[in-house]
C-alpha cells in the first residue's frame, strides 16, 4: 500500500515536471523564431529598404511632405505683418491678394520639387542611414543611443530661392527677399518622423545575444520532457499540444503587431493602403509564416502521440 502511494507521488511529480519542461521548450522555440526574424529580417537593411520603397513613390505620402514644407515656408514669410516695409499705404484687399498669390506660388513649387526623383532619393538615403544606425545600436555591446526616429529634414533655402525665381511679379520677389533672413535659409524642416524605437532597444539586444542559445535550450528541454514523462507518447502529445497552443498565441500577437504597424504607417506617412500592406507584409509575413510552420509541427506531433496512445491502449482478452 505504501509502495503504491509513493509510486503515485513519483508519477505525479514526473507529469508536472514534464508539463513544465514542455512549456519551457515551447517558449524557447518561439522566442528562437522571433530572434531569428529580428536578425535576418528586421535588422536586414536591404529587406527594410525593399519594404519602405513603395512609400517613397506614394502620392499621399509626398502630398503630406509637400504640405509640411509649404506650411513652414508660409509661416516664415508672414506677408501680412511686414508688407508695409515694401508697399506702405496699401489697403487690406491688396495685401490679401498678395498673400493668396504667394501661398499658391509656394505650394505649387514645393509640390513640384517633392514630386521629383531627387526628393525620393533623399528619403531613401535618410531611411537607410536611420536603419543602419538602428542595427549598430542593437548589435553594440555598449549602451549606444539610437536615433529618436526616422527623420527626413530638408533645408528651406533651396525652396525659397526657387520661389524667388518663379515669382511672376517684382513685388512678390521683393517681399520674399525682404521677409526671409539669411538664418532662416538654414532652417530644416522635419518632413517624416517615425515612431520612437528606443523603448524596444533592450529587447532587441536581448534577442540578438540570446539567439545562439535558444535553439539548444528548446532541444534540451524537449529531450528532458521525453525522459521525465511517464510515457514517451504522452510527452510527444503534450509537447505537440504546447507548440500548437503557443502558435495560436504567437500568431495572434503577430497579427496585432501587423495592425499596429499598418496604423503607424498610415498616421505617420499618410501612406496608401497598398504601400502600407507591402511594408507590413515584407517585414512581418516571414515571422507569421515561421510561427505557422512551428504550430503545424506541434499539431503533427500531437497526432503522432494520439496514434501511439491508441496503439498502446489495453485490450480486453476474449472470454473463453
Amino acid at each position: 500500500m505504501e509502495h503504491s502511494r509513493s509510486l503515485a507521488i513519483i508519477l505525479s511529480v514526473r507529469r508536472a515536471l514534464a508539463v513544465l519542461l514542455a512549456v519551457v521548450a515551447t517558449v524557447c522555440a518561439y522566442v528562437s523564431v522571433l530572434a531569428y526574424w529580428v536578425d535576418t529580417v528586421l535588422l536586414d537593411t536591404p529587406t527594410f529598404m525593399e519594404a519602405i520603397g513603395p512609400i517613397v513613390n506614394d502620392d499621399s505620402a509626398r502630398a503630406q511632405a509637400s504640405t509640411t514644407i509649404s506650411t513652414t515656408v508660409m509661416d516664415v514669410i508672414d506677408i501680412r505683418q511686414v508688407t508695409d516695409l515694401v508697399a506702405p499705404g496699401q489697403d487690406i484687399p491688396l495685401i490679401d491678394q498678395l498673400a493668396t498669390d504667394l501661398d499658391s506660388l509656394v505650394r505649387e513649387n514645393v509640390e513640384a520639387v517633392v514630386g521629383t526623383d531627387t526628393f525620393g532619393d533623399l528619403w531613401l538615403g535618410e531611411m537607410r542611414r536611420w536603419h543602419v544606425g538602428l542595427v549598430g545600436a542593437v548589435r553594440a555591446n555598449a549602451d549606444e543611443s539610437v536615433t529618436d526616429g526616422a527623420e527626413i529634414r530638408v533645408a528651406l533655402g533651396p525652396y525659397i530661392d526657387l520661389l524667388i525665381e518663379q515669382a511672376e511679379t517684382p513685388l512678390i520677389q521683393r517681399l520674399i527677399t525682404r521677409l526671409v533672413p539669411d538664418d532662416v535659409r538654414q532652417m530644416q524642416v522635419v518632413v517624416f518622423n517615425a515612431e520612437l524605437v528606443a523603448d524596444r532597444l533592450e529587447l532587441l539586444r536581448f534577442l540578438g545575444h540570446a539567439r545562439p542559445y535558444l535553439p539548444w535550450a528548446a532541444a534540451v528541454a524537449l529531450i528532458l520532457t521525453c525522459l521525465v514523462a511517464p510515457h514517451p507518447r504522452h510527452a510527444l502529445f503534450g509537447t505537440g499540444g504546447a507548440l500548437a497552443i503557443g502558435g495560436a498565441i504567437a500568431g495572434t500577437v503577430a497579427a496585432r503587431e501587423t495592425e499596429r504597424v499598418e496604423s503607424l504607417m498610415r498616421s505617420t506617412f499618410s501612406a496608401s493602403d497598398e504601400s502600407v500592406a507591402h511594408f507590413a507584409g515584407t517585414l512581418l509575413e516571414p515571422l507569421s509564416t515561421w510561427i505557422g510552420y512551428l504550430a503545424f509541427a506541434g499539431l503533427a506531433a500531437m497526432l503522432v502521440g494520439v496514434a501511439m496512445m491508441w496503439r498502446g491502449r489495453p485490450t480486453s482478452e476474449p472470454r473463453q
